[in-house]
C-alpha cells in the first residue's frame, strides 16, 4: 500500500472529517502508519483508542469502518475512475496551491473534467442566492459573460438560481467553468442541474471533497464554500439575503484573505441585506460596473503588469477605466497631493462633483485623506504610464 493509497482510504471513510483527518495524520506522521495503528489495536478497544488520538468524539464503528478502508485501499480510487473522474490530495503535485494555503485542505478533491482548470489562472467565484431576483439574475449572467471574454475562470456551486446563471454564462462565452458541489461525484448538484454539471465536465471540472456514494446534507453545503472562495483570487457577491450561504463563502473568502466584491442594493430589501452588512461591515468593496470590476479585481487583464507574483494595474489603463468626471479629477490628482478647492480649479468642476468622483476614488481605493489634503493611492500613485 502506497502513502497516498492510505491517504485516499483514510480520508474517504465515512466519518473521517477534515479535523479528524489532520489530527491522526499529526499523532501519527503518516496515512500508512494511522492504518497501522488502528490495526495494531485489539478488537473492541480501536474506537476508544481513536477517540483518544483524535481528541474528538467519534461516530461508534468508525475504526471498524477505518480497517475495512485499509483491507482495500484502491477501492475508492477504482469507484472515482468507474465513474470517469480523478482524484486529487496534496501528496500531488497537480493539487491546487491556492487550496493548500487555507486553514485545513481538503485531504481528498474527487472531481471529473479537467482537472487542470482548478489550477487556471486567474479564477474567481462568483455567488449569491437560490432564488434571486430579475435584476441579480441580468447581473450575474453580464458578470459571467464579462469574465469569460477577459479570459477569467468562473468558480462556483451549481447551485439553482445565481450559481446556475454564472456557470452558463461561462460556457455560452466559450469559457471553462469549475463547480464546487456539496455531495459525492456520482450525483453532482440538485437533479436539475445535472444536464448543466455534464456541460461543465466537457468545459471545465465539476469537484468536491466527498467520496463516491456520499449524499449531500446540510452540513455539507457550508463546508464546501471554503473550497469555493479557496480556488479563487476573489470572490463576487451578486444576491444574499441575511442568512445565505453566499455570505459563508463571503466570509471564508475573507479569511483567507482574497479579494472580496459585493454588489450593492437597495436598502430595506430583505433579498440584498446580507451584501449591505458585507459592505457595512468588512473591507469589501462595491461592485459598481462591469469594467471597474475587473480593475478592482486586480487579475492581470489587458493592461495589466506583473511584477513577481503581483498583478499591478498601470496608471493609463486606471484612468481609462473611470468615468469622464472621475478621470478629470484623478488625472488631477497624479500630479500630486491637491485640496478640493485646488482640484476645482484644475479641472473647472463644481465642488460636488469633484467631491463625489473623490468619494468614488476613496471605494477603489485609488485616492485617500489626510486632513484637508487629497492624496492619490493604488494605480495612481506609479510612476510607470
Amino acid at each position: 500500500m502506497t502513502e497516498r493509497e492510505a491517504w485516499v482510504a483514510l480520508a474517504s471513510t465515512h466519518g473521517v472529517g477534515d479535523h479528524t483527518f489532520s489530527r491522526l495524520l499529526a499523532i501519527h506522521g503518516s496515512a500508512q502508519a494511522v492504518l497501522a495503528a488502528i490495526a495494531g489495536v485489539r478488537a473492541g478497544h480501536a474506537d476508544r483508542a481513536l477517540a483518544e488520538w483524535s481528541g474528538v468524539r467519534l461516530r461508534p464503528g468508525l475504526a471498524r469502518a477505518i480497517k475495512r478502508a485499509a483491507d482495500d485501499p484502491g477501492r475508492v480510487q477504482h469507484e472515482v475512475e468507474d465513474l470517469g473522474g480523478w482524484t486529487l490530495t496534496p501528496l500531488d503535485d497537480a493539487y491546487p496551491r491556492a487550496l493548500r494555503a487555507i486553514e485545513e485542505p481538503p485531504p481528498v478533491l474527487y472531481g471529473s473534467g479537467d482537472r487542470e482548470a482548478l489550477s487556471a489562472e486567474p479564477l474567481v467565484a462568483v455567488v449569491g442566492t437560490r432564488r434571486p431576483t430579475a435584476v441579480a439574475r441580468d447581473l450575474a449572467t453580464r458578470i459571467g459573460q464579462r469574465l469569460a471574454e477577459a479570459h477569467v475562470t468562473v468558480v462556483s456551486g451549481l447551485a439553482p438560481g445565481i450559481d446556475a446563471d454564472v456557470h452558463r454564462a461561462a460556457l455560452e462565452g466559450e469559457m471553462q467553468t469549475v463547480a464546487v458541489i456539496g455531495s459525492g461525484m456520482d450525483a453532482p448538484g440538485p437533479r436539475p442541474n445535472r444536464r448543466l454539471a455534464q456541460r461543465i465536465r466537457g468545459c471545465g471540472a465539476v469537484v468536491g471533497e466527498l467520496a463516491p456514494g456520499v449524499r449531500a446534507t446540510r452540513g455539507t453545503f457550508p463546508r464546501r464554500n471554503r473550497i469555493i472562495s479557496g480556488l479563487c483570487n476573489a470572490t463576487i457577491v451578486v444576491e444574499a439575503p441575511a442568512r445565505s450561504g453566499a455570505l459563508i463563502t463571503a466570509r471564508h473568502a475573507l479569511e483567507q484573505g482574497r479579494r472580496l466584491l459585493v454588489a450593492p442594493g437597495r436598502p430595506l430589501d430583505p433579498r440584498i441585506r446580507g451584501n449591505l452588512v458585507l459592505l457595512r461591515e468588512s473591507p469589501a468593496r462595491p461592485l459598481i460596473g462591469l469594467d471597474e470590476m475587473l480593475a478592482d479585481l486586480d487579475l492581470g487583464a489587458a493592461g495589466v503588469e506583473t511584477d513577481g507574483d503581483a498583478p499591478q494595474l498601470t496608471r493609463d489603463r486606471a484612468l481609462g477605466l473611470l468615468e469622464p468626471t472621475q478621470r478629470q479629477v484623478a488625472e488631477a490628482l497624479t500630479d500630486g497631493p491637491a485640496t478640493i478647492d485646488g482640484l476645482c480649479r484644475s479641472t473647472e468642476l463644481d465642488p460636488g462633483v469633484v467631491s463625489a468622483a473623490l468619494t468614488m476614488l476613496q471605494l477603489r481605493g485609488w485616492a485617500s485623506t489626510h486632513g484637508p489634503t487629497q492624496l492619490p493611492a493604488g494605480p495612481l500613485t506609479r510612476m510607470d504610464k
